[in-house]
This record gives structure tokens, sequence and C-alpha cells, in this order.
């Protein structure tokens, strides 16, 4: 496991996820 803490912060992933994952269910309910 590479260390991207550094990098790529993870709240930043975590806003990511949870903007793709909402924008799914948008558009599988929509």
């Amino acid at each position: 496991m590479a260390n991207t803490t550094g990098r790529i912060p993870l709240w930043l992933i975590g806003t990511v996820a949870g903007t793709l994952v909402i924008g799914l269910v948008g558009i599988f309910f929509y």
C-alpha cells in the first residue's frame, strides 16, 4: 500500500466518492 496521504487528502477522496454516489442514486431514481 502506497502512502498517498501527502498527495491526495482523505477528505478529498471522501467528498468525491460521496458526490459520485449521490449523483448515481439521483440518476437511478430520476
